[in-house]
C-alpha cells in the first residue's frame, strides 16, 4: 500500500510537468511505477486488475448512451482503420526480421510490447511453447517494448490535437450523441444510494463475458479479457439505462472518482511490473531493441493517422479513439479521455477493440514462427 500511493504521488508530480503544452498526465504514474519497479519495488497483479476494472467499467457506463448509434455510423471505418494499423505493424515486423536480422520470437515480442497487446503476447508464447528459449525471447522483447509503446502513444494522443490546433469543443460536438431522457411518469429506483449495485453488476457480467474463449485457426484462442468484456458490458448497460423500474446507471458523481482511482491502481502496478528487469534487458540487448520498438510504434501510428484523417475522413476524436484500440492501449485511452474532455471516445475504442484483439492474436501466431 505504501509503495502504490508513493508511486501515485510521484506520478502525479511527473504528470503535472508541461513542456510546450504536452505532459504525461495520469500516465506519469506509469513512468513513476517503472522507476520504482527498476529499484526493486513490488506491486500487486490483483490490484492492477481491480484498477483496470474500475476504470473500464466507469468509462463504459459513462459512454454507453448512444453507443449503437456510433457503431452504426462508423463501424466499417473502425474495422478498416484497425486492419491498416495491424497489417502495417506486421509488415514492419517482417522487415525487421528479414533485414535487421533479429529472430522471429524476439521481434514479435517487441511488436506485442509496442502494441501493448497482452493477448497477442500470450498467443506468441503459446505458438512457441515447445521451445523454452523462444518463449524467453518473446518475453524479453515484450518487457522492453511495453514501456516504449505506452509512452509513445500517450504523447502522440496529446500532440496530434495541438499540432492541428483542434477546436476541442467542436470536436466533442462532432462525436456527442443525445442522452436518452427518462420516460414521462416513470420513476426509476436504485438498490443503493449511489448505484454501486449496478456498477458491481457491470463488473460481474464483464468478467464473465471476458472469460469466454473462442478457438481460432492455428490452435490459439480469442477472448475479450478484463478490458474488452467489462467495457462492452458497461456500454451495453449504459445504453440500456434501466430494466423495468431498476435504474442501471450509477450516479455520475460516482463514476469520475472510481475512474481516477482505477487509474491509480492500474498505472502504478503496471509500471512496477514493467520496471522489473528492464535494466538487465537493456544491458543484455542494447539500444537496438529500443529503436525497433520505436519503429514498431511510430510507423503504425502514422499509418493509422493517415488512414482515418485522409482516407476515412473520421472526426479527430473518433479516429484517435479507434486508433488507440487498434493498438490495444488502455493507458492511451485514459489520456485520450482526459485530452478530449469526454468519455464519448470510449465508444470508438470499444467497437474497434475486439477486432484488434483477433487480428493481433492471429498475426502474432503467424509471425513468431518465421
Amino acid at each position: 500500500m505504501l509503495t502504490i500511493f508513493s508511486v501515485a504521488i510521484a506520478g502525479y508530480l511527473i504528470g503535472s510537468i508541461h513542456i510546450k503544452g504536452i505532459s504525461l498526465s495520469s500516465a506519469g504514474i506509469f513512468l513513476a511505477g517503472l522507476v520504482f519497479g527498476a529499484l526493486g519495488a513490488e506491486g500487486s497483479a490483483v490490484l492492477q486488475n481491480i484498477g483496470l476494472l474500475l476504470f473500464v467499467c466507469s468509462v463504459g457506463l459513462s459512454a454507453g448512451p448512444g453507443f449503437f448509434q456510433r457503431l452504426k455510423q462508423n463501424g466499417l471505418s473502425y474495422f478498416v482503420l484497425c486492419l491498416t494499423t495491424a497489417v502495417t505493424g506486421a509488415a514492419v515486423c517482417l522487415v525487421i526480421i528479414k533485414i535487421v536480422g533479429l529472430d522471429g520470437p524476439l521481434t514479435v515480442g517487441v511488436m506485442t510490447g509496442s502494441f501493448t497487446t497482452s493477448p497477442g503476447f500470450a498467443a506468441a508464447k503459446e505458438a512457441v511453447a515447445g521451445d523454452a528459449a523462444a518463449v524467453s525471447r518473446v518475453a524479453v522483447g515484450y518487457g522492453l517494448a511495453y514501456p516504449v509503446g505506452v509512452l509513445c502513444k500517450v504523447l502522440f494522443i496529446q500532440t496530434v490535437p495541438k499540432v492541428l490546433h483542434a477546436d476541442m469543443e467542436k470536436e466533442r460536438a462532432l462525436i456527442a450523441v443525445a442522452r436518452p431522457e427518462q420516460e414521462a411518469g416513470r420513476t426509476l429506483r436504485r438498490l443503493d444510494p449511489w448505484g454501486m449495485t449496478s456498477f458491481a453488476l457491470t463488473v460481474l457480467l464483464g468478467i464473465l463475458l471476458g472469460s469466454i474463449h473462442l478457438p481460432l485457426p492455428g490452435g490459439g484462442s480469442f477472448s475479450l479479457g478484463i478490458t474488452g468484456g467489462p467495457l462492452i458490458i458497461g456500454l451495453l448497460l449504459g445504453q440500456l439505462g434501466h430494466i423495468g423500474k431498476l435504474d442501471l446507471q450509477p450516479k455520475s458523481g460516482l463514476l469520475g472518482p472510481l475512474k481516477e482511482f482505477g487509474l491509480v491502481l492500474f498505472f502504478s502496478n503496471a509500471g512496477i511490473e514493467g520496471g522489473h528487469g528492464v535494466l538487465q534487458i537493456l544491458a543484455a540487448h542494447g539500444v537496438v531493441l529500443i529503436l525497433c520498438a520505436l519503429v514498431l510504434v511510430l510507423i503504425p501510428l502514422f499509418a493509422g493517422y493517415f488512414m482515418f484523417r485522409r482516407v476515412l475522413k473520421l472526426p479527430l476524436l473518433n479516429g484517435l479513439g479507434s486508433m488507440t484500440a487498434s493498438m490495444t492501449c488502455t493507458p492511451s485511452l485514459a489520456v485520450l479521455i482526459e485530452t478530449a474532455g469526454t468519455d464519448d471516445v470510449a465508444a470508438a475504442y470499444a467497437t474497434t477493440y475486439p477486432i484488434a484483439l483477433i487480428l493481433m492474436v492471429i498475426l502474432n501466431q503467424f509471425l513468431v514462427k518465421l
